[in-house]
């Protein structure tokens, strides 16, 4: 291979990777539109004055169904607080959500087939991974992939918000 065409094929990677993250800490979170598990339909203006914790995921991902009791200990948590919510888009239609989470408790909101959100949210498709938006409407922590501390790095990020 020669050294230009290289240089060339650099340069295309980066730009496909630059262009493929859509939300960074610090702007504005795009909008989105998802249905729970019930069909009914919501957006982020559903979630307006709210702290927004998502968690993208998919059934057959060992990492994040490894996450899953660490992070249902954020929800309990936070049960009381009106102020922050917790959601989990997945590209899995409903049904299949549905046949999981009989034999996995998992609290968060789940939402199915987000794909056109997790294409905004997600386009690098590493799962799972985490944003939380805060309560205007801006995106506050970004974690793509696993952490063994999920819930302490997600509750510091919630208390810095509240």
């Amino acid at each position: 291979m020669n050294k230009r065409f290289a240089l060339f094929l650099i340069g295309v990677f980066t730009m496909l990777n630059v262009n493929a993250q859509m939300v960074f800490t610090g702007n504005k979170a795009p909008d989105f539109n998802l249905y729970n598990l019930k069909g009914e339909k919501t957006s982020l203006d559903s979630y307006a004055n709210k702290i927004v914790v998502i968690k993208m995921w998919f059934t057959t991902c060992a990492p994040c169904i490894q996450e899953i009791p660490k992070v249902n200990k954020l929800v309990e948590k936070y049960k009381n607080n009106k102020d922050v919510v917790f959601i989990a888009p997945a590209p899995n239609d409903k049904k299949t959500l549905k046949k999981f989470l009989r034999k996995v408790d998992f609290d968060y909101q789940v939402m199915s087939s987000s794909y056109e959100m997790l294409k905004v949210y997600n386009p690098v498709k590493l799962y799972p991974s985490h944003v939380i938006i805060n309560k205007q409407g801006i995106i506050s922590y970004v974690l793509e992939g696993s952490s063994e501390n999920i819930d302490e790095l997600l509750t510091t990020e919630i208390e810095k918000l509240l």
